[in-house]
């Protein structure tokens, strides 16, 4: 029966209960007047004359004939309780008195009434105790079944699950916050609907530490994502049965950030790492040059003095690459390095970035293969621009010197597919599926040193500003080819 259901039918109870007694006080003094009626009867009809109804048994069994007010005794008892009882007794008394004194033929009349009296005086007076106990003992269970509906009016208001469950394991309460999380449940055992077990959950399962009168925290993870944060205690139910009360709160948002939060901590403490070794190393290669340069006592020569300043000048376009890469990561992450679209031609924007890399690297063959007549497209030219002179960067990076790399441009399916292909080492295949991770490096066939991690990632976040999307292939020993589309048919100007 649910909760509703039992409440309506204790009030159903109570109003009939309360009609009762009202009907009872209202008949009480009808009754009494019968009982002295029927006392008196024999004496009635002497005085009446009526001769048919003169019956030896109106003068007969006084006894039998007093028994009559226990009925109206035991119901002021029952209505007013014990002072009810005894007034309606006294009066009974001064009832039975004349006939005791003066009428009844019985010997020792007046010891009769008395030992009827305080007999029916106590039955009245019991009667009343019991009813008082009654009514206290009714009292205190619609006190405690206010204060359930309170609790459970409480708990029905909670955002977080809550549920009972008896020492079985069998949930005898579910809450609608528990009831929307995980389906309604009450009458089924708790591993079978939050685990789908058949039988109890096993070492996981602390129902048996909060059974034994302990409150117990812990975390669950289930299989689909979610984690909750459990605090289960004893609670007696209102038939005294030990049960646990268990609150369920989702935690799944605040664990997915602080998991968030854990590696962005890492990211941090990589990037600092990173930068710092970085900067150091050719800062120091700079100032060694150059102190070398500064040295009074050494004459160099003009082939040795173009070697070193080719070297400062090597080292200043890794800080200059590494500044750049930075800034480009934190303009894109905080939203202010928007695509600046304009028509252009892709060939144009190669040519650019090859330009670049050539002036910079001697030492690799760039070779071009683009389709004829490709369509103008509307993008932001040097963020383009920047995104293939990362990719060509990280070829020259990981290709050996003399090595030809490759930028080829055609249209598929209605997109502009871009691509760098090189001769280099290759990725293995767990480098290649982070290979777009922020201040991930692989750590196989780095040819030049440096880099931090963020060249990749970057063009990866320029390319999904233009809806884009970006994707390498590689095999071990022959190369890789790192990929980009731009879905043409967004950006063309009829």
């Amino acid at each position: 029966m649910t909760d509703a259901k039992l409440v309506k039918n204790q009030g159903g109870v109570m109003q009939a209960l309360c009609n009762h007694d009202l009907y009872l006080s209202r008949t009480l003094p009808s009754l009494f007047m019968l009982c002295c009626l029927f006392y008196y009867f024999g004496e009635l009809v002497d005085f009446a004359g009526w001769e048919a109804l003169r019956w030896d048994f109106w003068y007969g069994v006084h006894d039998v004939h007093r028994l009559m007010f226990l009925a109206p005794i035991l119901s002021a008892a029952y209505v007013y309780r014990v002072k009810g009882a005894v007034i309606v007794t006294i009066a009974t008394f001064f009832i039975l008195l004349p006939r005791a004194l003066s009428v009844s033929p019985y010997p020792d009349p007046m010891l009769r009434t008395v030992l009827f009296i305080l007999a029916a005086g106590m039955m009245g007076a019991l009667t009343g105790v019991a009813r008082n106990g009654i009514e206290r003992q009714r009292s205190l269970e619609a006190q405690g079944r206010a204060e359930r509906d309170k609790l459970f009016s409480m708990l029905e208001t909670m955002d977080d699950g809550v549920c009972i469950i008896d020492r079985n394991y069998k949930i005898r309460y579910m809450n609608s916050r528990m009831a929307k999380g995980f389906g309604e449940g009450v009458g089924l055992y708790c591993y079978e609907l939050m685990h789908g077990f058949d039988s109890p959950c096993g070492q996981m399962c602390r129902h048996t530490e909060v059974m034994e009168g302990g409150t117990v925290r812990w975390e669950y993870a289930f299989p689909d994502g979610r984690t909750y944060e459990v605090v289960a205690s004893p609670f007696v139910d209102s038939d005294e049965e030990l049960c646990q009360l268990a609150t369920l709160r989702n935690i799944t948002e605040r664990k997915e950030v602080e998991q968030e939060l854990i590696r962005l901590s890492q990211l941090k403490s990589d990037l600092l790492s990173n930068v710092s070794h970085e900067l150091k190393s050719p800062l120091t290669s700079i100032k060694g040059i150059v102190s070398s340069l500064l040295q009074k006592d050494i004459t160099w020569c003009e082939d040795d003095q173009e070697m070193l300043l080719n070297g400062v000048l090597q080292e200043t376009d890794r800080l200059t690459s590494l500044v750049t890469n930075l800034l480009n990561m934190s303009r894109l992450e905080a939203g202010v390095w928007k695509p600046e679209k304009e028509r252009c031609h892709i060939d144009d924007i190669v040519q650019g970035a090859i330009e670049h890399l050539q002036w910079v690297n001697d030492n690799h063959v760039f070779g071009v293969q683009i389709e004829e007549d490709l369509p103008e497209i509307l993008v932001d030219y040097a963020q383009i621009r920047q995104v293939l002179i990362n990719l060509l960067e990280n070829a020259v990076a990981y290709s050996a010197e003399g090595t030809q790399i490759v930028v080829e441009a055609k249209k598929v399916n209605g997109e502009l597919e871009v691509g760098v292909l090189d001769h280099g080492y290759g990725m293995q295949k767990e480098d290649l599926e982070r290979i777009f991770e922020k201040f991930h490096r692989g750590n196989d066939g780095r040819r030049k040193p440096g880099g931090t991690g963020l060249g990749l990632a970057i063009c990866q976040a320029i390319l999904l500003a233009h809806d884009g999307q970006i994707w390498a292939e590689s095999e071990i020993g022959c190369g890789s080819a790192f990929r980009f589309r731009l879905p043409l048919a967004q950006y063309i100007e009829d």
